[in-house]
Formats: C-alpha cells, structure tokens, sequence
C-alpha cells in the first residue's frame, strides 16, 4: 500500500472511531509502529487530526466534545510546564486569585508551593493538588461535575464567583480565534467562565499555542477582554494582533 493511500484510510478509521491508539492503528494495517507514528505526525502536521500521548482525536471530536481529561493532561505537556513557570512568577504572596479549571492551570497549581494565597478553583484536581500543598487558602466551588474531567458547573459554580471579587484569575483556554475571540467545548463551562471573568480584577489567559487560530463550540469572549496571553511562543503577527488589541503578551520562547 503506498503512502498516500495508507494515511488516506488512516485518517478514515481514526475519523470513523473518534480516539484511537498507534497500537491499535499498526494492528488494523499491518504497519510497523514507527510507520504508523510518521503518518500521525504528517496528519497531525496538515490539521486533519490532533495527536495525542500513544494515539490520535479526531478534529470533528475535539472541536465539538470535552475531552477527557486522560487525554488533555498528557497533551503538550512540555509547553504546558512552561507556561506554568513563568505564570508562577506573576502570583506573589497575599494574592486572592481563581485558576480556572484545566491541564495548563493544574500545572500552575503543582508551582505555587510555598506562598501565602487564597485560591479560588472549580477544578477538583486542583484543589486536591493545593490542599497537598499546605499554607494555602483553598475554596472549591461547589457544583455538579462534568462528565470526563474534574470540573465543577451549574448555578452553585455561578452563584459563588458573582459572590466575590478576586485581584486575578488564570483563565484555561479551549481555543483563541484573533478575530472570534475565545472559546469552549461545552456551554456549562462557558456559564462557569464568564462568572469568573466578572469576578476578577485582572483576566489572564494560559493557553498553548496549539490553541491558536481554531473555534470550537461555544464562544466565551473577546480577545479584548483579556488583560494578558501567557503561551509556550507566539509569531511577530500574532503578537501584534494581540498588543493591537489592548492585551499584554509572555511568551516562553
């Protein structure tokens, strides 16, 4: 079978089943596993899918569905880490802040070991991972939790942040349009968000590059309402689209 062919049913199966493994890939063509990463990497590289930690999502699932959290925490793990130190840098002690649920923002929460904060969170992996901690003051939401991750939503979420006003909150971004805006897999979450937003004094986004210049399901805001982008790189023009737009960039490279 040539190459061409083979990522062309490739790319049909993992459409067809939504999440697959490279295993399971390498199986069902009777290619070798190095081959059956190549063309991951080439179709992940050209958009049609999105590679994932010994597997594969299909675009249409992504865009439309939450993922679970297996998944998003084992994606762009390296660049999430950056993000996570240079935001660390940015809490300081006496801090009241919100980090918004997400695999970016737990990784925020594995770094602020040592401070004296409040830290307001909707994510229960979070709180687990603060509670360790010791010396913060921890507030969890309140909530129902949605299906396949650690977030918590509904009216009690809602209810509680226009309850309060924080200095900052660390928002977790599903995908950032420049012309679109941010936005979200699921409208629970984006109930959830938008409360957060109105809550804080300062909105900063934690997201990626992979993010960038994709829509998916539900829109939350503007890049307008955003204070400050933190991201593992960004381009000269993107960087320009934002700053035109009134937000701070940090950028790990």
């Amino acid at each position: 079978m040539f190459r061409i062919e083979r990522q062309e049913k490739v790319l049909n199966y993992i459409n067809e089943n939504k999440t697959v493994k490279t295993q399971e890939l390498a199986k069902a063509f009777g290619a070798s596993l190095v081959t059956i990463r190549n063309d991951i990497n080439e179709l992940a590289n050209r958009g049609l899918i999105i590679k994932t930690h010994g597997g594969a999502v299909c675009c249409q699932h992504r865009s439309n569905m939450e993922i679970p959290s297996v998944i998003r925490f084992q994606e762009n793990i390296v660049s999430k880490q950056a993000i996570a130190s240079i935001t660390s840098d940015l809490i300081e002690d006496g801090d009241v802040i919100i980090l918004d649920s997400g695999s970016t923002t737990l990784e925020i929460a594995k770094r602020i070991k040592g401070k004296n904060l409040t830290v307001i969170t909707d994510d229960i992996k979070i709180g687990i991972t603060l509670a360790e901690h010791g010396g913060i003051n921890l507030m969890m939401t309140g909530g129902s939790l949605l299906p396949s991750v650690y977030t918590l939503v509904g009216a009690q979420a809602i209810n509680f942040f226009d309850t309060i006003r924080v200095k900052k909150l660390f928002l977790g971004c599903d995908a950032i349009d420049f012309q679109w805006g941010i936005s979200n897999r699921t409208m629970e979450e984006v109930q959830v968000k938008s409360a957060m937003m109105r809550a804080a004094q300062e909105v900063i986004a934690v997201a990626d590059c992979s993010k960038f210049n994709r829509q998916v399901f539900a829109h939350l805001c503007n890049i307008e309402d955003l204070d400050m982008l933190i991201t593992d790189r960004v381009t000269a023009e993107e960087r320009e689209q934002l700053e035109n737009a009134g937000v701070r960039v940090l950028a790990a490279q």
